[in-house]
Order: C-alpha cells, then sequence, then structure tokens
C-alpha cells in the first residue's frame, strides 16, 4: 500500500507577513529567480544521460519491483531519482533491499511496504530502459 504525506512547509506570503519576517503584501508573488538555488555539482550533469532503448518487463524480479516503485512515484528509474532529488542514496528495507521512501517531484512522499507490491497484472506496465 502507498501512502502519500505532503512536508509541513510555509506555502503563503500571508504566513510569512504575519510573522513579520517579510514586508511583502498578501498579493505579491514571490520571485523564484532571486532566491538562491543549489549549485548542480559537474557529476550530476554528467549524469543527465538519456536512455538509448526502452522495454517492458515480462516478470517479476527484485529490479522490476524497484523500477514499479519509481515509476509509480514519476520516475524512470533510480538514476533519473537520483538525479532530480540530488541525493546519494535511496532509503530501502534492509531485508529486502526494495525501496522503502520516494519524495515525487511536488515533494510528496510514498511509502511502500517491506514486500511485494507490483502485482502480476502491473508487471507489464513496467519499463526497463538501456542505457
Amino acid at each position: 500500500m502507498v501512502t502519500q504525506e505532503e512536508p509541513d512547509l510555509p506555502t503563503c506570503v500571508e504566513e510569512k507577513h504575519s510573522l513579520g519576517e517579510s514586508s511583502m503584501s498578501s498579493k505579491e508573488v514571490l520571485n523564484t529567480k532571486d532566491m538562491k538555488m543549489p549549485k548542480v555539482s559537474e557529476v550530476m550533469t554528467k549524469a543527465d544521460i538519456k536512455p538509448k532503448s526502452m522495454h517492458r518487463a515480462k516478470t517479476w524480479s527484485d529490479v522490476v519491483e524497484n523500477l514499479y516503485r519509481f515509476q509509480q512515484a514519476g520516475y524512470r528509474d533510480e538514476m533519473e531519482y537520483k538525479q532530480v532529488k540530488q541525493v546519494e542514496q535511496v532509503e530501502c528495507w534492509p531485508e529486502t533491499g526494495f525501496v522503502k521512501k520516494l519524495q515525487r517531484r511536488d515533494n510528496t512522499f510514498y511509502y511502500y511496504n517491506r514486500q511485494r507490491e507490483c502485482e502480476d497484472k502491473d508487471v507489464r506496465k513496467v519499463k526497463i530502459y538501456v542505457y
């Protein structure tokens, strides 16, 4: 079973304004171009690799299970997840080695069980990318 959790981040300008941290009115929009963004390392720019081909899974395996979890969260595979989220390692269950938790692009989290979640009917939906 997959559960979603949204991170507890201040999302509105009014909240900051009420705390006295900003002198913006509630109707002004934050300009994201002025904000400092983390620099992407050279390793991450080199990791901007596009897949050469794709085929579908035919039988279930541990690899297919993890790919199913990444694709359910909106990523091609572990490589794209690490590139987008700029993380070194993905959280996995120590007993099975399956992915434990993933963060989607909209910053909500997917939590996965220790056991298999990719049912036989979903195996053929999993895409396997070749680099």
